[in-house]
């Protein structure tokens, strides 16, 4: 179609293309059934014409073929002379006869003008000849019947006859030949206006088509870039890492991104059309209470809502993630919501470091004020429990005295552990870790937490139970705060279950709290009366408790020295069920040192074994000093470190060093274990030194090789305590 077809059709669309189209269709409504029964007229009109043509061409035929056979019988009767001859020639003359009539009948304009008076005189003389001819034939006389039927006048007559029937054909051939051309001219005029008709309508139809695709186009275009923008957004929501809903005024859901998908546990096919509060159940993390639904509240409202904090997301499979969210209402133009937008997002990670931020700095609260009066309550506590553990040699075991003194030093040692937890919140209660099996001490600690108890222990631990670095005494601390717990959970008696086995992680996992690596997980498990949830995000913080005589410190200590370990600790609890606190310890592969022998004290080895000690408390000086006499040690006390350094270079200069140095961690206004050993390392590459400390703001005391010592001794200590580290450190004096 030409560009001016085109804009034709384009215009007349565009000035009305309903009427155009409408036109065209009535008028080929109109015209279409006119040429169709002209088409059809002329059709019958040709088909009697063609039939026509058929019989008269067949009957001249026919006409011209009996004449031929009237000759024939004729002549055949005048040469034989046989009657029978004649009997034929009357019934074909019969015959000839009929047919002319029906040629007659057919074509009488042709008939009447081309088969005239000649040519019936031309018939009227050969009959009469022919007749006279077989009646010459009965008279005997068929010479001259031969001369008449083979003579010249016979055939002038039959030559005039032929020419009459050629002459009437040849005008029914005319005849039906005009007629034809007047089909023709008829047909092509039904045609054209056929074909006026249809090309109007096509006219018509390929504008409004033209019109349609043009529309359809630019539909199209914008539907393309309707959807190209509905991808960008679905790209969009779907790579953000909030969870996204849409909803109506009903609050229906229309959408759904991945996240929301995977933090509600719904697929976006099946939550569609589902009302919100089917799809995002949120509840109180307190109360366990459903809160109002937020697109509930922006309906209401018509304004941006949130939730409140502690809001938890329960998923479709049960699960629970706390969440932050807020739901908008979503408006045209001219204000009016016609929907709401609600986004929210996982925080349980995020509050689970708040809550460490939280407890870590409650702990280095607690730590402060620990260490404020550790050291010197340490020092304190040294010289009762070594004092008492002295008296203990000069009583006689059998008295009243010595029983006292059992007492008074059981005290001490409670008075001790009290210290030690308060310690671990401090920055001086760094673990002193050794490989240790882990297998043998849970049984021991287990079974001895739970002496005189009506509560029986199951332990399930595995026979290649993994090596951890630990510190015995505080984690022994640690299994103990958590039996006793169990056991207390259980007043009616039950079953406390004690699990430990190997973990090995190859990648990070979102449910479990540390990195990959070898782990050692132990459990304690009890069928009491569990904690309640409003309880249970504080059971870690210092001084809480829900116990009429407890302090607050066990589980809270639990936690400190876990994490001081590089593990983790946390729990699960069911009001009713039962509580699980769960340990996940790092594996070592360090080989564990053998145990000292369990004597009550080692004695000198040797005469004039001597011993430094260097402390600014007298009283914890005389007693070490007391204490190393009593062991058979020559032992001298300085009160800072300049003295040491003098009289450790005057007595090596005498020829009578000192074996070993025991000193103090923290000097106040001097120069403490730290400062001095770097010196004596310095003038004795070989010299022997214990640290010695209740407390240091340093992690000498976990790692005391790393700083030249040889040996450490945590105060407060007693005669078997001390006796069992200056043994070890003067024999590998000896041995170096």
């Amino acid at each position: 179609m030409s560009r001016s077809v085109e804009k034709a059709l384009l215009l007349g669309m565009r000035v009305n293309p309903v009427k155009l189209l409408t036109l065209a269709i009535i008028l080929n409504i109109v015209l279409l059934p006119m040429a169709a029964w002209i088409v059809r007229q002329m059709y019958q009109s040709l088909t009697a014409v063609g039939t026509e043509k058929i019989r008269l061409e067949a009957m001249v035929g026919r006409i011209a073929y009996l004449n031929e056979r009237l000759t024939m019988t004729a002549r055949m009767g005048a040469v034989t002379g046989l009657p029978e001859w004649e009997e034929r020639y009357h019934k074909i003359e019969t015959e000839l006869d009929d047919t002319l009539a029906k040629v007659a009948l057919l074509s009488r304009r042709e008939y009447g003008s081309t088969y005239g008076a000649q040519t019936k005189l031309a018939y009227s003389k050969l009959i009469e000849m022919e007749y006279l001819a077989f009646a010459l034939v009965r008279a005997d006389r068929e010479e001259e019947a031969r001369e008449i039927v083979f003579g010249k006048g016979y055939e002038d007559q039959k030559a005039l006859y032929s020419t009459g029937l050629r002459q009437m054909s040849q005008a029914v051939h005319s005849r039906i030949q005009q007629e034809i051309r007047s089909f023709r001219h008829r047909l092509w005029q039904a045609g054209l206006l056929g074909a006026l008709s249809l090309g109007l309508l096509l006219c018509a139809w390929s504008g409004v088509l033209l019109a349609l695709k043009r529309h359809l186009q630019a539909r199209r275009r914008a539907e393309a870039a309707l959807e190209a923008e509905k991808e960008r957004l679905v790209v969009t929501l779907g790579s953000i890492g909030d969870g996204v809903i849409t909803t109506d005024t009903a609050g229906k859901t229309l959408f759904m991104n991945p996240m929301a998908e995977k933090l509600t546990g719904w697929p976006n096919q099946e939550a569609v059309g589902r009302p919100l509060e089917e799809i995002f159940h949120p509840i109180n993390e307190r109360t366990r209470k459903r809160t109002e639904n937020p697109v509930t509240k922006t309906l209401r409202t018509g304004k941006i809502c949130t939730l409140s904090n502690n809001t938890i997301l329960v998923s479709r499979d049960g699960a629970e993630r706390i969440i932050a969210d807020s739901a908008a209402p979503v408006t045209t133009s001219n204000g009016k919501v016609i929907g709401v937008v609600l986004v929210f997002r996982d925080i349980t990670d995020r509050k689970r470091m708040q809550d460490e931020l939280i407890k870590a700095e409650k702990l280095e609260s607690v730590g402060i004020l620990a260490g404020g009066i550790a050291h010197d309550f340490n020092n304190i506590l040294t010289a009762v429990h070594g004092n008492i553990s002295l008296a203990k040699l000069s009583v006689s075991p059998n008295g009243e005295a010595f029983d006292r003194l059992i007492a008074a030093e059981k005290a001490a040692c409670r008075a001790k552990d009290l210290t030690r937890q308060l310690l671990t919140f401090s920055k001086g209660g760094a673990p002193v870790k050794t490989a240790a099996p882990l297998k043998e001490l849970l049984m021991d600690w287990t079974n001895f937490a739970l002496r005189g108890s009506n509560v029986k222990s199951v332990l399930d631990v595995a026979e290649d139970l993994w090596q951890a670095d630990i510190d015995e005494g505080q984690i022994s601390q640690v299994i103990n705060n958590l039996v006793i717990n169990a056991d207390q959970a259980m007043p009616d008696g039950g079953t406390i279950h004690v699990t430990a086995k190997n973990l090995m992680l190859t990648q990070v996992q979102e449910s479990f709290p540390c990195g990959p690596g070898r782990w050692i997980l132990v459990s304690v498990k009890d069928e009491g009366i569990g904690i309640p949830p409003d309880s249970l995000p504080r059971i870690f913080d210092p001084y809480f408790t829900t116990k009429e005589t407890g302090v607050g410190l066990g589980l809270a200590t639990s936690y400190a020295t876990i994490k001081a370990h590089g593990g983790h600790i946390q729990v699960e609890s069911s009001p009713g069920i039962g509580t699980t606190f769960t340990i996940y310890f790092p594996a070592t592969e360090t080989p564990r040192e053998p145990r000292l022998r369990s004597e009550l004290y080692y004695r000198s080895p040797r005469t004039g074994c001597r011993i430094l000690v260097m402390d600014d408390d007298e009283i914890v000086g005389g007693l070490a000093k007391e204490i190393l006499e009593t062991l058979g040690y020559e032992a001298i006390v300085v009160d800072n470190g300049d003295v040491a350094l003098e009289k450790y270079r005057k007595s090596k200069d005498q020829g009578r060093p000192f074996d070993v140095v025991i000193m103090d961690l923290t000097i106040p206004g001097g120069m403490g274990g730290k400062e001095t050993i770097k010196v004596l390392k310095e003038y004795d590459p070989l010299v022997k030194a214990i640290v010695c400390s209740g407390y240091c703001n340093d992690p000498i005391m976990a790692d005391y090789e790393g700083y030249g010592f040889c040996g450490v001794l945590a105060k407060p200590f007693s005669i078997h305590e001390m006796s069992q580290v200056v043994h070890r450190v003067v024999n590998s004096a000896r041995a170096a």
